[in-house]
């Protein structure tokens, strides 16, 4: 028995040492919340299980982030998205965005019927006029982990060589931390 509780814990303490972490990437150079608020469209992402259970067979998939006034001050954040067709039914989660230390890290809490989920590392990582990449992070026991990469566009399209340059510079930075294969967004049919 003795050494049956020798084992176990040895056998725990190694692999929570070796438990994955998430990661903490730089915010996106020259983040201001004022080019990051307003709609954008998911058009892809890479994304764990864990991280998807609220995303499950959804479409038509926006953010919407609402800042506060002063810059750097975090704000409002919306999701909104469709069960399984543009005409299925809604799938929405808001919350706010906790500035951190940088602008453009944030801690995120969502609100899933008026129930708030626990807190998840938010970082926009890339950001221009019309296109955004955002990764996500929390650490559970054990040493799990959940993370999602969202690419994200101002329309419900993205040009091919922009999304690649986009998927690159996530492949270069490591973000893709298990290896995950890529989900294109589904827009088809939302907007019209």
């Amino acid at each position: 028995d003795l050494v049956f509780k020798i084992i176990f814990t040895a056998t725990l303490g190694a692999s929570l040492s070796n438990a994955m972490q998430c990661m903490h990437p730089a915010p996106a150079p020259g983040y201001k919340d004022e080019l990051y608020a307003g709609r954008w469209y998911e058009v892809g992402k890479y994304q764990t299980a864990g991280g998807a259970i609220f995303q499950a067979g959804t479409v038509c998939t926006i953010a919407t982030y609402n800042p506060y006034q002063d810059q750097n001050t975090g704000g409002d954040i919306g999701y909104s998205s469709r069960k399984n067709s543009p005409t299925g039914n809604f799938v929405n989660a808001t919350g706010i965005l906790e500035p951190m230390e940088e602008p453009g890290h944030f801690t995120q809490t969502l609100e899933f019927f008026g129930i708030p989920g626990p807190s998840v590392d938010y970082n926009v990582v890339w950001l221009d006029e019309d296109s955004a990449i955002e990764f996500d992070c929390s650490e559970h026991i054990f040493g799990f982990l959940d993370y999602c990469v969202h690419f994200m566009s101002r329309t419900p399209t993205i040009a091919p060589e922009k999304l690649e340059a986009m998927k690159e510079f996530i492949a270069e930075s490591g973000l893709n931390m298990q290896n995950l294969e890529y989900m294109p967004g589904d827009q088809n049919m939302c907007w019209e």
